[in-house]
């Protein structure tokens, strides 16, 4: 789903931000960029930090007009055996090969699910909304539900709500129990 932002043309935004915006680059490496002299703002070289631009204003990079993306939403139901990362250095399958046909703008994964996890996982170019479901500061809780193959112990549960280590780091659960007590291989 495309969404185009009907933002006020005069108001002012970030440099970065705008750059981060278009899908160029991320705020940080735009930040290196403007330091380096390869972005211009109508006609002029910006070098500084923190300088701010209203959306009317013509932004080059590397001599290229730089313009907005339409906001981009794709939501996947990632199959097992997918990495969730845009670049993965061990050349294993990421979610992005599964979603490179969905759209031309450069999109992310928001957050992550493990390898073998199946699930929904929603991609996007909006910096901002993913900011505000993954940033700790904005105390998103995250529920799961996991259908196993054989019963799970209390202790197992107990192990988890602890934290256990997975291959691409520890997890903790705020709180973990049966989802029936009839079925003792769902939890959530």
């Amino acid at each position: 789903m495309k969404y185009k932002e009907n933002a006020d043309p005069t108001a002012p935004i970030r440099l970065n931000k705008y750059l981060a915006n278009a899908g160029v680059c991320s705020r940080r490496e735009a930040d290196e960029f403007i330091q380096a002299g390869v972005v211009k703002v109508n006609g002029e070289v910006v070098t500084e930090l923190g300088t701010k631009i209203t959306r009317a204003d013509e932004v080059m990079f590397n001599d290229q007009v730089v313009s907005l993306e339409s906001k981009v939403y794709v939501l996947l139901n990632k199959p097992k055996g997918f990495v969730t990362t845009t670049d993965d250095p061990e050349n294993r399958k990421t979610v992005m090969d599964l979603v490179k046909a969905a759209c031309k703008e450069r999109i992310y994964p928001v957050g992550r699910l493990d390898r073998a996890t199946t699930g929904v996982l929603l991609l996007t170019n909006d910096g901002d909304l993913a900011s505000k479901l993954t940033h700790p500061k904005y105390e998103k809780r995250k529920i799961y539900q996991v259908w196993l193959d054989k019963p799970v112990a209390m202790e197992h549960m107990q192990a988890i709500a602890d934290g256990i280590e997975l291959e691409d780091g520890e997890i903790h659960a705020d709180a973990i129990s049966y989802v029936t007590e009839e079925d003792l291989s769902q939890i959530g």
